[in-house]
């Protein structure tokens, strides 16, 4: 089974440790990007975003694709635009049904889907992917 990630980096001979900081750089920033929302610094974390998706996809990260894509839903849901959240929210299950992502993953997808659809007043669609986040986060505690 080859488990090498599809990336013109990873092509080259002799690339193994650039590979490796590229991908620390690209999950600290993802966590900084993170924070930033938590302090409620929602245009700064964006900005940041917005250049870092662009690298990641070059280096064909699906599983953070996925988490930069969910993020970016939050931060424009917390920015009240709805459109941008659920283009975002669209580009991260593109990204999640490529992969095979983790429940925790997959929960906080299917959560954002909920509150999206529930600030629409589209209360049926929104308690069906609630549900479905809860049958993700427990099977956490099943594992």
């Amino acid at each position: 089974m080859d488990l090498s990630f599809s990336c013109p980096v990873a092509k080259i001979p002799g690339t193994f440790s650039l590979q490796i900081a590229l991908c620390k750089e690209m999950r600290v920033e993802a966590r900084f990007a993170a924070l930033l929302m938590e302090n409620k610094e929602f245009s700064e974390a964006l900005t940041l975003l917005s250049s870092l998706v662009k690298d990641v996809r070059r280096l064909d990260d699906k599983l953070l694709l996925g988490d930069i894509n969910l993020l970016e839903s939050k931060l424009h849901f917390s920015l009240r635009n709805l459109p941008k959240a659920k283009a975002a929210l669209t580009a991260a299950r593109t990204a999640a049904n490529a992969i095979h992502v983790p429940p925790a993953q997959q929960g906080a997808i299917d959560l954002q889907s909920g509150l999206l659809h529930a600030e629409e007043k589209d209360y049926k669609i929104a308690y069906s992917y609630f549900f479905e986040a809860f049958e993700s986060f427990n099977k956490m505690n099943k594992i």
